[in-house]
């Protein structure tokens, strides 16, 4: 099918009004809420698959299909550039269309009580223009899924789903690595972070995932970037340093 995405004003519009449309949200009938004006959507020269196909609720833990969900939303919009990748008018539409019943269930849950917590959780999952990148990688219930299979795909090629596997393993994990741009989108240095994680998992999973020993990694990794260009040092001797610098991550926080 050729993809779609909102207007602007459409956007701006449901942002708007969240509260108005709450019931819709948290129990979605397959078909947007009517916005107010007649023309709401634009098409792009992309080809793409329905993700109402994909992306449906499951007799599973939700966390537990984001590494599969990520495959298949890449997959089926694996003709988008990453600069495309971050507008707001196409995650917004997929939210609000194909996707609405799989956001609903992964994010939203049981209604809160007050309203404002559940507007809240609405404009986290159904848009994404809070927090700059952050909101597309972390918050935005399609779009997230996007990214993560192509971080994972220019990562692993190979075996992506390995990449998800160690990613996903921990929320900490994923938080740590790919909420931290000068880490994430640096793809030499995160191929060779990707790789020590690798040794790690394969040892013992559970020494380097913990969450104080990888935040603390994460952190030093990045102090380090501020004082050296991480990726322009040859592979061997960033290999060297990420690996010295996981070793006193866990020496500090078996303490």
């Amino acid at each position: 099918m050729t993809l779609h995405y909102y207007r602007q004003a459409i956007v701006d519009d449901y942002f708007g009004r969240v509260e108005v449309n709450l019931d819709w949200h948290y129990e979605p009938n397959g078909q947007a809420p009517k916005a107010k004006e007649k023309y709401t959507t634009r098409s792009a020269p992309i080809e793409a698959r329905d993700l109402s196909d994909l992306l449906k609720p499951q007799d599973a833990k939700p966390s537990e299909t984001d590494a599969d969900n990520a495959l298949l939303v890449y997959e089926a919009l694996n003709e988008l550039s990453p600069h495309q990748a971050t507008d707001e008018r196409l995650w917004a539409y997929l939210c609000h269309n194909s996707c609405s019943a799989y956001v609903a269930w992964r994010w939203l849950g049981r209604r809160p009580g007050g309203s404002e917590a559940a507007v809240k959780k609405v404009r986290n999952h159904f848009f994404a223009r809070r927090n700059g990148s952050r909101s597309l990688v972390r918050d935005n219930g399609v779009s997230r899924l996007w990214w993560l299979g192509y971080i994972a795909h220019q990562t692993d090629p190979q075996f992506p789903r390995s990449f998800l596997e160690i990613l996903l393993h921990r929320q900490d994990v994923r938080s740590a690595l790919i909420e931290r741009p000068a880490v994430s989108m640096n793809l030499d240095v995160l191929k060779v972070i990707y790789s020590v994680m690798q040794e790690h998992w394969q040892q013992n999973p559970g020494d380097l995932f913990a969450r104080e020993t990888f935040r603390t990694w994460m952190v030093n990794i990045n102090r380090r970037g501020g004082v050296v260009l991480l990726d322009a040092l040859p592979e061997p001797a960033l290999r060297a340093l990420l690996r010295d610098e996981a070793a006193q991550a866990l020496e500090a926080t078996a303490r």
